[in-house]
């Protein structure tokens, strides 16, 4: 456990220094200003991290560094060992062995299937060349996107939807309406001695919103049970 937290630690830093880096060779590159640097950095790290290992992470950032951040290209040629190296130092000083070959193939197929990278050719004796592409390019960073942005604008329910029975900050809600008093009886209750009553019972399509739901004493409750409100209160 300690050696992974450190590896993730070590990741960190290098991705820190990267962004650093990327942000001060964009002020000299014609492909995106430094301004637009920084909100594509931003979402990479949004919409691309959420989809990779932190191995995935750090070759793409090392591609990304060598590539648009440094001269503005997209292209750029990458061996092997060069990716050996930039996986040994995202590990601690206890886990000192490369990163195999076939971990490291692995990855490149998992990027290149996201749509991060893309192949531009055959390999010669210095690499292969690969496209780097940002998260406005990439259809899986889109849709996260599209997921994230849904989630956060989702709409709240209204007491008509929201679960006023089950949830417990929700059933304080109806006993504080109700000022801790049984709506039948009229008694004086404490939020130990509460209970809650559906106005309309459930097995007749009542539902669990504020407005289906009284506060009620025990005895209130037990005596009504399932009963429709107006036959109860006829006998009160």
């Amino acid at each position: 456990m300690h050696d992974q937290i450190d590896k993730i630690r070590q990741l960190l830093d290098e991705l820190e220094t990267v962004n650093i880096d990327a942000v001060g060779a964009a002020g000299n590159s014609d492909f995106l200003p430094a301004t637009e640097m920084s909100v594509v950095i931003q979402e990479i790290v949004d919409d691309l991290h959420p989809l990779l290992t932190p191995y995935e992470i750090a070759f793409y950032w090392h591609l990304f560094r060598h590539s648009i951040a440094r001269s503005g290209n997209p292209l750029v040629r990458l061996s092997v060992p060069t990716l050996q190296r930039v996986a040994k130092s995202t590990k601690s000083n206890a886990m000192d062995s490369k990163i195999s070959e076939g971990q490291i193939r692995t990855s490149l197929r998992i990027l290149t299937s996201i749509g991060a990278i893309r192949c531009e050719g055959e390999p010669n004796r210095e690499g292969t060349l690969y496209r780097v592409l940002i998260p406005d390019e990439i259809d899986a960073c889109q849709e996260y996107r599209r997921k994230r942005t849904a989630a956060a604008e989702k709409p709240q329910p209204s007491e008509a939807e929201a679960d006023f029975y089950n949830m417990k900050e929700n059933r304080i809600k109806v006993y504080e309406r109700d000022g801790y008093k049984c709506r039948y009886c009229g008694k004086q209750l404490t939020r130990f001695t509460c209970t809650l009553d559906h106005v309309t019972p459930v097995d007749a399509d009542g539902t669990n919103s504020f407005d289906n739901l009284v506060t009620a004493c025990l005895e209130c409750n037990s005596r009504k049970h399932r009963r429709p409100l107006g036959d109860f209160l006829t006998e009160q």
